[in-house]
């Protein structure tokens, strides 16, 4: 009966009428021994919006209960945790032992992480061989953050095969809807990587990709729309998604918006209607356009955020 518990546990929790009642219920289950109920009832105390009170120290208590039954996704809750240093301090050693027990059971996020530590030396000797197998490991799971991660580091080696290598990842990426792999493969066709540039075809992934609230998608389809690259210059849309991507926290779309705001001030050619199209000087402006160096790719795309799929409550009561 447990399964079918827990499957009404969680149902209950969708509900704002049955929703007390299911948290009654997953505490019960979890208090039982089952570590889906564990990690859930975790979730809760590290989630905003749930119906409990955030609490940091009940929710560790149950990732590591549930880590201790040997539950993957528990050992990687515990391992997060250490490695953010966000519900309890950061511990890189502690994080690598509990990524790696999670990952040796095949859980792919955990392995994406265990990736980037060995990549970047975060508790452990920089391996970049062992970095590369915990992300390809990841990848035939189908984790879309080691997609992008490993089409990255491909695209830092800049030749031919390895520029295929990575458009085919992101490619499989994008399948998901995942969105930096909107902005990572619109750059291959902007940049005229492993390919013949078109800016075309790169405005036409960049705006697929800010239809999913994608933040360089958005910097990308404004800067484009305000230059007239692949398309009819367009001051009023360009400004539009740049203004999009600055509220999503982009500081390349707010420093362009900067560039445009001091220009115009300085113009006397500006007219009332706004028809005279503002000249930004590129050279000033944040640069996205270039690929990071090989030491820098794992940087970027971890501070672009692991997203664990947090399962039912992925947008159900708010971000943790």
């Amino acid at each position: 009966m447990t399964d079918e518990e827990y499957a009404r546990a969680t149902e209950m929790l969708r509900n704002a009428d049955t929703r007390m009642s299911g948290l009654s219920l997953l505490r019960k289950l979890a208090e039982d021994g089952d570590t889906r109920a564990m990690c859930d009832y975790g979730r809760l105390f590290d989630t905003q919006g749930a119906p409990v009170t955030q609490n940091s120290d009940e929710a560790f208590k149950w990732y590591l209960m549930a880590a201790e039954y040997g539950d993957d996704r528990g050992q990687f809750y515990v391992g997060e945790s250490y490695y953010e240093g966000r519900i309890i301090e950061q511990d890189y050693v502690q994080a690598c032992k509990w990524f790696t027990l999670s990952a040796e059971k095949g859980y792919a996020i955990a392995q994406y992480y265990l990736g980037h530590m060995y990549y970047r030396g975060n508790g452990v000797p920089i391996d970049e061989k062992e970095a590369m197998r915990w992300f390809i490991l990841s990848v035939d799971r189908e984790c879309n953050e080691a997609r992008v991660t490993l089409g990255d580091i491909y695209c830092s080696h800049k030749d031919y095969d390895s520029y295929e290598a990575a458009y085919q990842l992101y490619t499989a990426a994008m399948g998901d809807d995942y969105g930096p792999a909107f902005y990572r493969l619109g750059m291959m066709n902007y940049l005229g990587q492993g390919r013949p540039q078109n800016f075309l075809a790169a405005l036409k992934i960049f705006r697929n990709g800010a239809e999913l609230n994608d933040v360089d998608c958005n910097y990308m389809v404004g800067r484009m729309s305000y230059l007239g690259e692949g398309t009819i210059k367009d001051i009023s849309i360009g400004i539009r998604y740049l203004n999009i991507a600055e509220g999503m926290g982009s500081e390349a779309a707010k420093e362009f918006l900067n560039k445009i705001d001091h220009t115009r001030k300085n113009n006397s050619k500006w007219g009332s209607a706004g028809s005279n199209l503002i000249e930004v000087d590129l050279l000033d402006t944040p640069d996205l356009l270039q690929r990071p160096a090989k030491e820098d790719v794992v940087n970027r795309s971890v501070s672009e955020g692991p997203r664990e799929k947090r399962g039912f409550f992925s947008g159900l009561f708010g971000k943790k």
